[in-house]
């Protein structure tokens, strides 16, 4: 895949043990349904899957803290990927993620290829952190643009996976075929 040394998986950024609290945690929230696009309307054909925001500035102290948490280890993470990647001369800092939510896929929750980019949010860095892997389906596919050349990434708990926001990196999670699939997704600008 061409695009494909521009996805990087970084395994055992957040430990076991954290990332068991975690959806321990998840199984607490309410979660609402996704929406779709600019417009932000819900669409079950394309993206079905349950969405909690993560707010820095929460009157929930445990989800002042695991915001806080995660947005300092995705914001680190994505200077290295800069740094590695050398797309560093074009985007030279990431402050902070401008947005970090917790999905929830239930059974044949999904959604189809899309990419990140909003010209209205200037996502530059999109970035996936995996809390579990005990169930089944639910994969994550990138395609390549140029010649529908698929590449599915192992959910390694823990790990992150960061890309650039793009048109270049189309990606879908399939649907889901037993048990919950929980993951973090998280965007800088």
């Amino acid at each position: 895949m061409l695009l494909k040394p521009y996805i990087k998986q970084y395994p055992k950024v957040i430990g076991l043990g954290a990332t068991s609290i975690l959806v321990r945690y998840a199984n607490t929230l309410a979660f609402d349904k996704a929406r779709v696009g600019v417009k932000g309307v819900i669409n079950e054909d394309t993206r079905r899957v349950g969405l909690h925001h993560l707010n820095v500035l929460s009157k929930s102290l445990t989800e002042n803290h695991w915001a806080n948490y995660l947005n300092y280890k995705i914001t680190h993470l994505m200077n290295y990927y800069l740094q590695e990647t050398k797309l560093k001369i074009y985007y030279p800092k990431i402050e902070h993620v401008n947005q970090l939510d917790v999905l929830k896929y239930e059974k044949s929750y999904h959604y189809d290829f899309h990419t990140d980019e909003i010209t209205s949010l200037k996502r530059v860095l999109s970035a996936i952190i995996f809390l579990n892997n005990d169930y089944t389906g639910g994969s994550l596919v990138f395609k390549n643009t140029f010649d529908e050349e698929q590449f599915e990434v192992n959910p390694i708990p823990g790990s992150i996976v960061i890309w650039p926001s793009n048109i270049l990196f189309p990606h879908a999670v399939k649907p889901v075929e037993k048990g919950v699939r929980f993951s973090i997704v998280a965007w800088a600008a």
